[in-house]
């Protein structure tokens, strides 16, 4: 019990950390050597190419979903449309090489699997994105949060202590000398660049860190308790079984680049439809993304946003599997 319980939180941890450092480097590069003004410039603001950015980038860049929630709350903070930036953070994780290659080799080589999990993953984050057109919320970042942060700090530093807040901030204030995307930097030493840069990754990575190991120490004991719950897999309802599913892929928190290992041990159990849920919504919601985006997010778009990503995922993997998706698989 608590032996394997101990071993299943370690898999997960040692699954997500390289990947969350990843993800932590490259939103310190986002938030501190891309400016809001460049993205303002060069981001379309008319709502398809928007997503045809934000799909392009999701698919380009190996992100996990542990890397993917870092990188959505800096594009936030830059002043990214809230629809394209929900987009690429539900997208990415289940359309991006390293996941598709995974999926491959977890399912035998079976291209349509590749395939119908990726045009899922797809259409499932183009809809949950344009769902926030729908009464926008007026609150998404925290308070500290938003671009510029606190006394008009851009580097993320405000849960800091006071002195690491100078430090990192110290040049912030001035746009002459913070390194931009698209402008001349005449001013900071490269080294005074660097060490904001590492400032920035520290606080990013504590913050994150924190909460992805309390969501793993969480989805152990599920991945345990679960394997004992007296649970029948004789059910004739899809509509069940794919809840279950779902379920299943929030409670365990899985890594995204992992996750269709997994996903096949269930197969003797489940239908394919009902392990595409798993494969869908899982990568883009689950309880360590849920710890994860309330370190930034306010609870009330968090809870929006889990809402939303599960009620269209449900929505559409029914629809497929009533469709007769399943017998082409």
């Amino acid at each position: 019990g608590v032996h394997i319980m101990i071993l299943a939180f370690l898999g997960i941890i040692l699954q997500a950390f390289p990947f969350l450092i990843t993800g932590v480097l490259l939103s310190s590069l986002i938030q501190l050597f891309v400016s809001k003004q460049f993205i303002e410039r060069h981001f379309p603001k008319n709502i398809p190419l928007g997503i045809l950015f934000s799909l392009m980038g999701g698919f380009c860049l190996p992100v996990c979903d542990c890397v993917s929630i870092p990188v959505f709350r800096s594009l936030v903070k830059k002043g990214i449309p809230l629809t394209s930036a929900v987009i690429f953070m539900t997208a990415a994780p289940v359309i991006n090489p390293v996941v598709i290659l995974s999926t491959y080799y977890a399912f035998n080589g079976n291209m349509r699997i590749v395939a119908v999990r990726i045009l899922l993953g797809i259409f499932c984050s183009v809809c949950i994105g344009l769902s926030f057109l729908i009464r926008e919320p007026k609150e998404v970042l925290l308070a500290g949060e938003h671009f510029g942060g606190v006394n008009g700090c851009s580097c993320g530093c405000a849960h800091s202590d006071e002195h690491t807040h100078e430090a990192c901030c110290s040049c912030a204030a001035d746009e002459e000398h913070t390194p931009v995307l698209g402008k001349t930097n005449t001013g900071g030493k490269p080294q005074n660049r660097f060490v904001h840069f590492l400032e920035h990754a520290r606080v990013e990575f504590f913050s994150v860190g924190t909460y992805l190991i309390v969501g793993a120490a969480i989805s152990a004991v599920f991945q345990v308790v679960g394997g004992k719950l007296p649970f029948s897999t004789s059910f004739s309802g899809k509509a069940v079984s794919l809840f279950v599913m779902m379920a299943f892929a929030f409670l365990f928190s899985l890594c995204s680049s992992s996750d269709a290992v997994v996903a096949r041990t269930f197969m003797p159990r489940f239908s394919i439809g009902a392990v595409l849920g798993f494969l869908v919504f899982g990568p883009m919601m689950d309880i360590k993304n849920i710890l994860m985006l309330s370190g930034g997010f306010t609870k009330k778009f968090s809870f929006r946003l889990l809402i939303s990503s599960f009620i269209v995922c449900y929505a559409v993997l029914l629809l497929c599997m009533l469709c007769g998706l399943e017998a082409i698989l």
